[in-house]
Formats: structure tokens, sequence, C-alpha cells
């Protein structure tokens, strides 16, 4: 298996409205049951506008691993250091690979919601969540995607996690993943506090192993309010 770094362009994200509609009103707070049909109409034109200039863009990389400890996972040319995430590792059989990924939905998203921003704060906060909501969906395809390539049907793999959750600081964590994949190729760039720009775009790591009944450290993590938790 050759361990190179892949582009793809396009990533299928569902991208009709009226599915969409019910998920943004979650997002920003309204009940479709009282809300006017102006606002719906409103809300409506803004999914479909943001649909037509968001464009899904990600670079991906396998490393194997080398070895981990109590503090950190290291792969060839990476280096992840979570002791909680190391943890998991001691509980599923035979971890092979670290298969890295960077996504983005591109600037144009961003600069929409900037220029409405001067007008109307509601049209952009319709926007942010609609960006939100398209970043989080694509990731969740990518995982998907990850887990049934016939490429790695001998692998099962983790649920995926970025810089930032559990133990994994963000900005050393960013810098790990965007030295490792170079993900300026498709535009997107980690800011010294591991901000990354353009802003809707998500970076993440899952593992695979030959067996794997855990797929996060939730179980062994005391913070039960941890909005990252998860039952398995």
């Amino acid at each position: 298996m050759e361990y190179e770094t892949i582009k793809v362009v396009n990533l299928e994200i569902n991208s009709n409205p009226e599915i969409l509609l019910p998920r943004i009103l979650n997002r920003i707070g309204y009940s479709p049951e009282t809300m006017p049909e102006s606002i719906r109409k409103r809300i409506n034109k803004l999914i479909t506008t943001g649909l037509e200039i968001i464009h899904v863009d990600f670079v991906e990389r396998i490393a194997k691993i080398i070895n981990w400890k109590t503090d950190s996972i290291t792969g060839e040319e990476i280096r992840i250091n979570s002791s909680k995430w190391s943890i998991l590792l001691n509980h599923i059989k035979s971890p092979e690979l670290l298969c890295c990924f960077v996504l983005t939905l591109g600037e144009s998203l961003d600069r929409l919601i900037d220029e409405k921003k001067k007008d109307s704060l509601f049209d952009a906060y319709v926007l942010d969540a609609l960006g939100s909501l398209m970043a989080e969906q694509a990731a969740d395809q990518m995982e998907t995607s990850i887990s049934n390539r016939s490429s790695f049907k001998n692998y099962e793999w983790s649920h995926r996690f970025s810089p930032g959750y559990c133990d994994w600081e963000l900005a050393s964590g960013q810098t790990a993943i965007f030295q490792f994949l170079q993900p300026e190729t498709i535009g997107v760039k980690s800011m010294p506090s591991g901000t990354i720009i353009p802003e809707k775009s998500i970076s993440a790591v899952m593992i695979g192993a030959k067996k794997m009944e855990m797929k996060s450290p939730c179980l062994f993590c005391k913070d039960q309010h941890c909005k990252y938790r998860r039952v398995n």
C-alpha cells in the first residue's frame, strides 16, 4: 500500500435545502411551528446561495503507527501528543494506521459571511450555521468513506478526533497535522493559535486497527460534560 497525500475535489455532500432547513433552524434556535413564512423563505434563499458557493476540497494521508507511549502516538512523520488517545491503543487489537485529513468549504463562504455582517447579522448568522453544518457533514462522510473503503477492508477505524479534542492541545496538534499534510495546497492554513483559515475547515485523525471494540477513549474519561463525549 502506498502512503501518499491524496487530493479529491468535490466531496459529495447533502445539498437539499428542504432537508437542511430544519437542521439550520435547530442550530439558530428557531421553531418551525412559529416561524413566519417570510423568515422561512429568507432562510431558504440564504441556504441556496450558500450551497452555490461551497466547494469541498480535502487532503488525506496515511501513516503507519510506529509506537505509542503513555502520552503520545508516533506515526511515520507525525506525532500525536494525547495520553487519552494513546490509552485507547492498549484496548484495541493491532493498531497499525493513522489516517489524517483536512477538508475545507473554501474561502467564498467566509467572504460572503463577512459581507453580510455589514448589513444583516441575521443573514450572517444563518450562513455561519450552514457552513458549520456542511463542514461537519463533510467530515462525517469522510469518516464513513474511510471506514468503508475497499483498500482498508482488513481494518476497523476509530471515530475521528481533532486537535483540541480531549487532551490533544490545539495549536501543537494543528502544527503536527499541517506539517504532515501540507493542506496549503488546497488553500488552508493554520494560525499560531491553532485556528484554521478558511474558518469552515476541519482537521482530523482516525486510528486503523485489525479489531476495534472501542472507537474513542471516552469510557476512560471522567469528564461527563464534554461536548465531544461518545458512548463508544
